[in-house]
């Protein structure tokens, strides 16, 4: 990744991080990536992402976003590139639900090194993961063919016996 990104924009700059860190929130740096073969619907699909989805989800306080010069595969032809974002989660579920809805290709925990949970706040997360988890595979499973899916199947469900 280069040094200098092309663009940085920072949000919330009144945000006392101290503070919101004391009360719980979650401290992280997420590195989000794209590839496509049109370098601008790539660059459209990072932007809107971030600006029009991440920025206005409730339980994030977007820090910085940088943004990195998209570039070409010499080989593949395919261009690829990466956007830093800096942010606070509200708490350990909503870190774990929005890592779960936008899959950034790597994460940096900043704060806080320890994180306890209660039986509730374990129950609500494994809650989310599973009811995530069910609709991607519904999902998947709506684009693939009849015969598809009864593969598919099959392979979850012997997968799936105790040995």
């Amino acid at each position: 990744m280069p040094d200098k990104p092309i663009l940085e924009r920072s949000f919330n700059e009144d945000a006392d991080v101290d503070k919101l860190l004391s009360e719980g929130c979650m401290h992280a740096r997420l590195f989000m990536e794209v590839q496509g073969n049109d370098k601008d619907a790539c660059q459209k699909a990072l932007e809107r992402t971030v600006f029009d989805s991440l920025v206005e989800e409730d339980s994030v306080t977007v820090l910085n976003v940088k943004f990195y010069e998209l570039k070409q595969d010499a080989k593949e032809g395919f261009f690829s590139g990466v956007v830093e974002i800096d942010l606070l989660f509200r708490d350990f579920r909503w870190f774990v639900n929005v890592v779960m809805r936008y899959g950034p290709s790597a994460i940096e925990l900043i704060e806080p090194h320890n994180v306890k949970l209660n039986l509730d706040e374990m129950q609500s997360i494994l809650a989310d993961v599973s009811e995530l988890s069910q609709t991607f595979s519904s999902q998947i499973l709506a684009l693939l063919k009849d015969e598809e899916r009864k593969k598919i199947y099959s392979q979850v469900v012997k997968g799936s016996k105790l040995k």
